[in-house]
Formats: C-alpha cells, structure tokens, sequence
C-alpha cells in the first residue's frame, strides 16, 4: 500500500473515532432528546358479559354474534312457566286479601251505625219511661191529655210506617236487592216506634186514670230499667274499635300479599335479558334449551363507545404530557390519522423497561402509562396505533 492510501486510510479512522466520542461524550443525550420517538398500542373497547340472576334453561336467543344492539333491547330470556303459574296465585292471593279488607270496613260501618241506633233507640225509651213516671206522679191536666192522645195517632202511624218499611226490607232481602244490614235498620226503626207507641199509650192511660202508687212504682222501675239499656247501648260502641282492630290486620294482609306478588314479578323480570349499553354482540356462549346458572355469562357485548389506548412512555419523554391533551395517532392498517384524546397520566411509574448494568453512572428508565380516549367509530378494537413524541426531554 503506498503513502496517499495509508493517510486516507488513517484519516477515515479518525473521522470515525471523532463521531463516535461525540455521540457517546456527554452531549449525546442531548441528541438523542431532541429525536422524535414513536410508541405503538393496541386499541381496546369495553366489553359487557350478560348473565341472568336466577338459573334456568334458555327459552330464546333472540341476537347472533355481529348483531347491533341497543340499551334495554331484549336479548334473551328463560323459561317461566312456573313463575307465571305462581304469579296466577300470588294475584288471586292479592284480591281476596283485598275484598277481606273491604268487608272489614264494611263491618266498622256497620257496626257503628247499628251502635249508634241503639243507642238512640235506648235514649228514646229512657225519656219515654221518664215522662211516664213524671206524668204518673205529677198527674195530668186536660191540655196534656189532649197532647198525649195526638202523640199517640203520631206513634202509632209512626208504627206502621216503621212496619210496613220492614216489611218491604224483608222481601227485597230474599229477592237480594238489599243486604242484612237495610233489614237490621228497619227492624230496629220497627221495635222504636213499638216502644214508643207502649210508652204514650202508658202515658195516656195514666193521665186518664190517675196514678197509684203500685203505678208511680212500676213507672219508676220501667224508667231505671231503661236507663241501665241505654247505659249497655253505649258501653257496646266499644264493639267499633274491635272491628277497627280487624281492618287494620286486613290492610296488613293486603300489603303481605302485595309484597308476594311484587316478589313473583321481580322474579319474572330476572327471566328477560336485556342489554345494558348499545353496542355489537362480540359472542353468545348458550343455545336455546341449554340450562345455565346464576351468573353464568350468556353473551358478550362489545360497546361502540369508550375506546381507548394505552402506551408506556418512558421517563425522558414523560414531561409535558398531561390530562386533557389532543395528539394524532397513525392508524397503519388504515393508512390515515386519527385524534385521541389523553384522559390519564400515571402518577407514579410502571415498570422498568430497561434494567440497569452495573456499570458507574447507568440506571433504571422507568415507564408512565398514558391513556388516550378514541371516538373515531372506524378505529375498531384490535387496531394498531403509534404515537409519535415530538420534543422528549434531554437525559443527562
């Protein structure tokens, strides 16, 4: 080899060794910094598994794998026959509870009212006996002899009023127009104006006749007799608050088999599938006929919405990255762009991605995880993205 190519020789090594002290010297870092640097992700959706809450054999698929799907639509449902069949009895359960606590208020009504007569009835032979034993110790002038005989023609058509009602009230009772109760009032009206009647005619009889003591006695013991009824008549009102009592364990039934029922319906409603979010049906795991358990997952949805990627980003690149950034990423299976948003940066780091030597001055580079929102609806799950980093930070 002669001299010329011996110095060029020389001089190529020496450019060599020049460059490479650069690049390794303590400046290198600072070019490596200033590169652009690209990380690559895969891009992921959320996925919702469907099962049913109670076991059971499948009554009907109604999607396929691919089918779209919208929230609340009915995807699958169970076999329910026997929930049907207890429903049937839960609701027959239900109006007998309710036609029991119509009739209890119904007796509270009653009750009331037939007290309520009675006690009336009671007051009025209680001041009939009275002014009979008055009359019979005060005697009568002629002008109250005159009153009694009138109030004798008014008691007695009041009689055959009150009888003729009864009557009538017994006979639309056995063509059952009317119930037990209209006869009861009107029997009740009859024995009223009976007594009545009995009282004033005693009354007259007495005014006519003058009273002897033996009268005067009986009218005294007729008026006391009277008095202890109606004090019985009155103490019977507390008969109301019994059947008041009975009403109110009848509206306890009523919401027991209310409960019963709801109960039975909350179960059928277990036996429908309904999809929880829109999206596609990424897979059916059961067939029609198939019995699954509680919990089992029936079929997979695959959601439209909420797709997202996640890159590591070393420390070096890590600074100025933060939540609610905008970045391009490129999309090489469809050869285009598209804009993601970043959601999350970790707050502290990951893993290491690199293991240190033991060589002076080398150490661990640790990642960040950085989440990115994609809400283009042509970026499908499974699609590869890279992410190019402008501007990463110098490492010393």
């Amino acid at each position: 080899m002669n001299k010329r190519a011996w110095i060029g020789v020389t001089g190529f090594v020496v450019c060599i060794a020049v460059l490479g002290a650069y690049l390794m010297g303590p400046g290198a870092g600072s070019v490596a910094g200033q590169r652009s640097k690209q990380v690559a992700g895969v891009v992921e959706g959320t996925s919702v598994d469907l099962s049913f809450k109670m076991g059971g054999s499948i009554a009907d698929i109604m999607v396929k794998e691919g089918d779209e799907v919208k929230a609340g639509q009915l995807v699958a449902t169970l076999n329910n026959e026997e929930l049907l069949a207890k429903r049937e009895q839960a609701q027959a359960a239900y109006h007998l509870a309710q036609v029991k606590l119509e009739q209890a208020k119904k007796g509270v009504g009653i009750t009331d009212t037939s007290s309520n007569a009675q006690v009336n009835q009671a007051l009025a032979v209680v001041n009939a006996a009275k002014a009979q034993y008055e009359a019979n110790k005060n005697g009568a002038r002629s002008e109250e002899v005159s009153q009694l005989k009138a109030k004798q023609q008014a008691a007695q058509t009041a009689k055959q009023i009150a009888e003729t009602q009864l009557q009538r009230m017994k006979k639309l009772l056995e063509e059952g127009a009317v119930p037990q109760v209209k006869v009861d009032e009107a029997q009740m009206d009859y024995e009223k104006a009976v007594a009545e009647q009995k009282a004033v005619e005693e009354q007259l009889k007495m005014a006519q006749s003058g009273s002897r003591k033996e009268q005067l006695d009986a009218a005294k013991a007729q008026w006391e007799q009277a008095q202890a009824a109606y004090d019985q008549a009155v103490a019977a009102r507390g008969q109301v608050g019994l059947k008041e009592l009975d009403v109110k364990s009848a509206e306890a039934g009523v919401q027991q088999a209310k409960g019963a029922l709801e109960e039975v319906e909350a179960y059928l409603n277990n036996t429908k599938l309904t999809a929880p979010v829109d999206g596609v049906v990424k897979s059916v795991a059961v067939q029609k006929g198939e019995l699954v358990s509680q919990g089992f997952t029936v079929l997979t949805i695959q959601t439209k919405q909420d797709n997202y990627v996640k890159f590591y980003v070393d420390e070096y690149e890590i600074a100025g990255i933060k939540a609610g950034d905008t970045v391009n990423l490129f999309v090489p299976s469809l050869n285009r762009e598209t804009e993601a948003r970043v959601v999350n940066v970790a707050p502290a780091a990951d893993f290491a991605v690199k293991k240190a030597t033991q060589e002076l001055g080398d150490r661990d580079i640790r990642a960040f995880q950085v989440k990115m929102e994609i809400h283009d609806p042509e970026i499908l799950p499974g699609l590869s993205v890279e992410w190019k980093l402008e501007g990463a930070g110098e490492r010393e």
